[in-house]
């Protein structure tokens, strides 16, 4: 079946056309979806976009989407963050009359197997209306298909072409759609829905696209029985309590010293630890961390976290700051553009910040991860690989990575003081971190005797409750500035 839509687009008009047949549920397609939009007709026909939407199986051929997604650069342009964001489409010559960009919501899929076509559906129809806004603001047209939105707009201004002001400008009105989609959750029938969404460039050629290898759907796991519907719901409210405190600025952070192993006092860094503030003894949240990363909704925390650690590094110029980020964001994508912008611009905020990848979940493609570390560094950051020897975390990442600093697990300290046998691993591991970063740090440091021991073992530096722990201003959420301002 081949359903075609044709999108006027008049100077002081948008619109958002939905593709899809109303009869099929969102789980119900079995073949990939295929969005065709033709160059030569656009430049035939002034400000008429025909779009195809047609079905076809899954093993035909398409255009390979690793040739949309070349590496970051090292350079601090900004330009080059398009690269990774597949923005080499927008690097032909001459230029594309229009810019294309794609949205998937990851999870959509998953929601309607957890509550039903008919939350779904509603799922849907509020996208299609945020989307339309969208375009109204930005003077675009949008179609949906299945799990995607395809949003076509003018190039930018070529008066921008000149130097990095094409690719802000992109990177910008990509982190603004990926807010208007999903910076809100969906309320539908007493169901709070956050959504898991990616942004990507596509290209705008006489040549069709494979709309559906977009997007990150392969990171979320496939919907199950009834015990996976349980827990997604029950997982989905304890991501609207985090989520909520996160928007009511309920949040805050704690900071724990990373202490120079001598003993001297030195403090190398402070690490960001995520809080409750509603009480009066900050509660850690930590817990709730994995409740994300299965949603697929961690990014947008980690976010929130790198953002304000920058913020408390530029209103506390003579220390060095790190935070946590999980693995599933530690690959360079639209949810980094901006931040990267902001550390290139800002040279001496990245020397001071210090990113702690935490393997709380399995790393992605190690090539990524390397991509993002090489890139992160060339910036001025260091990395830091966190509770090593604990969870996902591998031997292959400690080998490969090329982090600056190796945090060991705290369970090793605790086996240490026990008996011989654990002195022994921990001074193992610790050899082994020495031989692939420059610092080693010893979590779960509680008296003088984990100190010594540490030192003992060769550790550069040492973690834990021995150490008091050091608030700063509290924070606004920069999440919570924008949705304030709509």
């Amino acid at each position: 079946m081949t359903v075609c839509g044709v999108l006027f687009f008049p100077a002081q008009a948008s619109y958002l056309v939905d593709a899809r047949d109303q009869t099929q549920s969102v789980r119900g397609r079995q073949h990939a979806s295929q969005l065709y939009i033709s160059a030569e007709d656009q430049r035939s026909r002034g400000s008429i976009f025909e779009i195809e939407h047609s079905h076809r199986s899954s093993d035909a051929a398409y255009r390979d989407k690793d040739d949309m997604n070349h590496s970051l650069c090292l350079s601090r342009e900004p330009a080059s963050l398009l690269l990774r964001l597949g923005g080499d489409a927008m690097a032909e010559t001459p230029p594309p009359e229009a810019l294309c960009i794609v949205v998937s919501i990851a999870n959509l899929r998953r929601i309607e197997h957890a509550y039903g076509v008919p939350t779904a559906l509603a799922v849907r129809r509020t996208l299609q209306d945020r989307a339309r806004k969208v375009c109204e603001s930005s003077r675009g047209v949008a179609t949906m298909s299945g799990d995607h939105i395809l949003f076509v707009f003018d190039a930018p201004p070529r008066r921008l072409e000149s130097d990095d002001g094409a690719a802000l400008h992109v990177t910008r009105l990509m982190d603004d759609i990926l807010s208007a989609l999903a910076d809100r959750p969906v309320e539908i029938a007493g169901a709070t829905l956050f959504l898991a969404v990616s942004t990507s460039v596509a290209p705008f050629t006489d040549e069709p696209f494979d709309i559906e290898s977009f997007g990150e759907n392969e990171t979320l796991a496939a919907p199950g029985g009834r015990a996976w519907r349980e827990r997604f719901i029950a997982d989905m409210a304890i991501a609207q309590d985090l989520l909520d405190a996160l928007f009511a600025e309920q949040l805050g952070l704690e900071w724990e010293p990373v202490r120079d192993a001598d003993g001297d006092g030195t403090v190398h860094y402070y690490e960001a630890l995520l809080c409750n503030m509603t009480s009066a003894q900050p509660r850690r949240v930590g817990r709730d961390v994995p409740v994300l990363e299965r949603l697929g909704l961690v990014r947008r925390l980690d976010r929130w976290v790198v953002e304000s650690t920058i913020e408390a590094l530029r209103l506390n110029p003579h220390i060095c700051l790190g935070c946590n980020v999980s693995a599933h964001s530690v690959k360079l994508d639209i949810w980094w553009a901006l931040t990267v912008e902001t550390l290139a611009a800002e040279p001496d905020i990245a020397s001071r910040l210090v990113i702690e990848i935490t393997e709380s979940a399995p790393l992605p493609d190690m090539e990524l991860v390397r991509e993002f570390v090489r890139s992160l560094q060339a910036l001025g950051c260091r990395i830091a690989l966190d509770d090593v020897g604990a969870g996902h975390s591998s031997l292959k990442a400690l080998l490969e990575l090329g982090v600056d600093v190796v945090k060991i697990d705290a369970v090793y300290v605790r086996q240490a003081r026990r008996d011989t046998a654990g002195a022994t691993r921990l001074l193992q591991l610790v050899n082994l971190a020495r031989n692939c970063a420059p610092h080693v740090v010893l979590e779960g440091i509680e008296t003088e005797e984990d100190a010594a021991l540490s030192r003992a073992s060769g550790a550069t530096g040492l973690q834990g409750y021995l150490y008091p722990k050091t608030q700063f201003r509290n924070l606004v959420s920069p999440v919570e500035r924008r949705l304030k301002s709509e």
